[in-house]
C-alpha cells in the first residue's frame, strides 16, 4: 500500500514511531502497527498536522469510516493543548473499527469545556468533540502534563456491544 506517491508505509511518509503489529495474524495487516505517535511543534500548524498524521494513519489502517470524526478530534484537541500550554505528541491507537486519538501536553489545567457564546467564534471545541466521539476525557501524567483523550467509531452500541477498552502505553 502507499500512502503517498514513493512511500511505502506511513513511517516512511512521516517518519513517526509505532509499535508492532498483532501477533498471530498473517498477511501485511499482522505487520502494521495498532498504535502510532507523533511529535508535535508549538506552532499554529500542529492542527494541520494532526490532521494530515490522522489521515494518513486511518488510511494505512484501511478505517474510512471514522476519517471525518477523527480528523475533527485530533484538529480540536490539538488546538485546545495549544491553548493551554505546548502540545508535546498525538497518539493513535486502534482496536478493530474503533479509534484512540490521545493528544499530551505539557500543562495540568483540566480542560474547560464550557457554553458557547453567540458572539464568540471559539468555545466549542470539546462541544464538537463530545458530539463526534463515543467517549472522551483527560488525565494527569506522571511526569507532567496532561492528556485528552477520545475514542471515534467502534462497535454498534445498539446491538449491544461494549465501547473498547484502551490502556495508554508509556
Amino acid at each position: 500500500m502507499s500512502v503517498l506517491p514513493g512511500k511505502t508505509t506511513i513511517e516512511e511518509d512521516i517518519g513517526m514511531s509505532a509499535t508492532s503489529g498483532i501477533e498471530g495474524e498473517e498477511g501485511e495487516a499482522a505487520r502494521r502497527p495498532d498504535v502510532y505517535r507523533f511529535p508535535l511543534p508549538p506552532h499554529p500548524i500542529a492542527a494541520e498536522q494532526a490532521r494530515i498524521f490522522t489521515r494518513l494513519v486511518l488510511a494505512d489502517w484501511n478505517i474510512p469510516d471514522v476519517a471525518d470524526n477523527a480528523l475533527l478530534v485530533a484538529a480540536e484537541l490539538v488546538t485546545n493543548a495549544m491553548k493551554l500550554g505546548d502540545v508535546l505528541s498525538i497518539g493513535i491507537f486502534r482496536r478493530a473499527a474503533a479509534v484512540l486519538i490521545e493528544v499530551n501536553d505539557n500543562s495540568e489545567a483540566s480542560p474547560d469545556r464550557r457554553s458557547p457564546a453567540l458572539d464568540r467564534v471559539d468555545g466549542r471545541g470539546l462541544l464538537l468533540v463530545a458530539a463526534c466521539s463515543k467517549d472522551w476525557g483527560w488525565r494527569l501524567d506522571e511526569q507532567g502534563g496532561k492528556t485528552v483523550w477520545a475514542i471515534v467509531g467502534g462497535c454498534d452500541e445498539s446491538a449491544g456491544a461494549a465501547t473498547p477498552s484502551y490502556e495508554a502505553e508509556d
